[in-house]
């Protein structure tokens, strides 16, 4: 049994036993690292199943012991349960902790997510005497990457500032997601030569037409070359000034950077495995699927476990605040007590960090009702990063708060041009589009909605929009289609719900009356 990494079973023989489902395997690993690999029926259903009544946890659990034996096999007798106490047996039953180098880096149960408050407390606490238990590899960890922010000129007429300029935009955007520092030259205060994990380079060339700049990022000690773009500018005003087409250059370069990173560094350094963790959760958290946000929320908790920067504090309190706004949590008062706290935590942890700033004034909007402190934060995260789409997009919504959609709709649209190249860009799209509606712009909101769609086919929000403009238009056919699509990725929606339930996340389009034209199709 294998509980260092992803957690898992194998028989002798190489036989893949592990159960599928989180709470079957949090069971087994719960058991496994018991003394005596055992512990009481009881102690189990508090640990698994803490919010449900005793009879419903005891039902769960021998459920869960069901689809134990199941996986296990001709292996069942090896789990022991009796009327009190369950149990492994440890004459048949050995639990690999590695000591090799790379998997004490590894966490303990890595991923398991059992979606219960005291699962996550054993497990917080089993993690820390393990580390304590096997030495604490974070002592020896780096403290962060180290990026080498360079220029080369073709010409003497350019000016070197312009690309030290845009090199060091991308060290910033790369090191607001992940903890890196940026050097300038190739030697430290002594003369010694400094070998960087990732080498951002500018190399700038003058025409009669304006200039051409060279951007590469570079992973030195394998050459390997992480994203490389030829960008042509009229004028070097056009990078001193962070215009919208070179901050789209500078979002792009950072996001395929942090990318490849996982793949890149050493899978022991703790930035490759946080900044994995943040990509997976990323992925899932811009689903809005219920149980990929909560997985979302798990992934990143890991990261900051493993790194300790406030970036991942604030990824959750954006994935909180999503789930609060798709009312997909029953205990509504208790997740906004924790976005609140994961608020304050993150701007304690990083804040001087543009895009946590970016991320805790939208949430401080939509979910905690704070129109000052949001106007504040995404103010000051522009202010330091001109060239972030999340920035700008905060400050869109910000001012949408503030009753000026039309000036919304105009940073709306630099936000989401910047965004352009990013995997999540259908997050951009939909704001628009909500933009578009409030400044009564129907065909604009339908191309944005569209355009979220066609990038991520399950986008629930998008599609709610659609409904009501198509049936705005008088597209009742469109309009019923895009409904029956919502009624397939989105359980329990109805058109009665989206026009009737006030708490049905489309204030918008209430707002602008834009749900009286579905009446009907009810």
């Amino acid at each position: 049994m294998d509980v260092i990494g992803p957690f898992s079973v194998t028989a002798a023989d190489g036989t893949d036993l592990t159960p599928l489902g989180a709470k079957p395997q949090a069971l087994i690993a719960m058991l496994a690292l018991s003394p005596g690999m055992r512990r009481p029926r009881r102690w189990l259903e508090d640990k698994l199943w803490s919010t449900s009544p005793e009879k419903q946890a005891g039902a769960s659990l021998r459920q869960a012991l069901v689809k134990i034996r199941g996986a296990f096999g001709d292996w069942s007798d090896a789990l022991e349960a009796e009327r009190t106490a369950i149990g492994l047996d440890p004459t048949r039953v050995q639990v690999i902790l590695r000591q090799n180098d790379y998997e004490m880096r590894r966490e303990l149960l890595e991923g398991l997510d059992a979606r219960d408050p005291e699962f996550d407390e054993w497990l917080r606490d089993e993690r820390t005497r393990h580390e304590n238990r096997h030495g604490n590899a974070a002592l020896h960890r780096p403290a962060g990457l180290t990026l080498m922010c360079r220029t080369q000129f073709r010409t003497e007429a350019m000016p070197s500032l312009v690309g030290e300029v845009l090199a060091e935009r991308i060290g910033d955007a790369i090191s607001e997601q992940v903890r890196a520092w940026r050097h300038a030259g190739t030697t430290d205060g002594i003369g010694a030569e400094i070998v960087g994990d990732l080498d951002i380079s500018c190399d700038m060339i003058e025409t009669a037409e304006g200039g051409r700049v060279y951007v590469r990022i570079l992973h030195p000690a394998t050459r390997r070359i992480l994203y490389s773009r030829l960008i042509e500018v009229d004028d070097v005003q056009e990078i001193l000034g962070a215009s919208a087409r070179v901050s789209a250059i500078v979002f792009e370069a950072a996001d395929w950077a942090l990318t490849a990173l996982p793949a890149t560094l050493d899978r022991a350094r703790p930035e490759a495995q946080a900044t994995d963790l943040q990509r997976r959760a990323l992925t899932r958290m811009f689903s809005f699927q219920p149980g990929a946000l909560r997985e979302a929320d798990a992934l990143l908790a890991q990261a900051h476990e493993i790194e300790g920067n406030g970036i991942y504090t604030a990824w959750r309190s954006l994935a909180r605040t999503i789930q609060l706004i798709e009312l997909l949590e029953p205990d509504r008062e208790a997740l906004i007590d924790e976005i609140q706290e994961l608020n304050y935590s993150a701007l304690s942890e990083a804040p001087n960090n543009a895009l946590v700033l970016a991320l805790l004034s939208q949430v401080r909007i939509m979910a905690l009702g704070d129109a000052a402190g949001g106007v504040d934060l995404a103010e000051r995260s522009v202010e330091r990063n001109a060239s972030s789409g999340f920035g700008w997009l905060s400050l869109s919504v910000s001012r949408m708060l503030a009753g000026e959609p039309s000036q919304a709709m105009a940073l709306s649209l630099r936000a989401r041009e910047i965004a352009r190249y990013s995997p999540f860009r259908h997050w951009w799209d939909l704001y628009h589009c909500i933009t578009c509606v409030a400044n009564d712009h129907s065909e604009l909101a339908i191309e944005a909605a569209e355009a979220a769609v066609r990038q991520a086919p399950f986008f629930r929000p998008a599609y709610r929009h659609l409904v009501a403009l198509y049936a705005q238009q008088g597209r009742f056919d469109r309009a019923i289609k895009i409904a029956e699509r919502l009624e397939r990725i989105e359980p329990g929606f109805t058109l009665d719900r989206l026009v009737n339930d006030d708490t049905y996340p489309v204030r918008t389009l209430r707002t602008k009356g834009l749900l009286d034209p579905v009446r009907a199709m009810l």
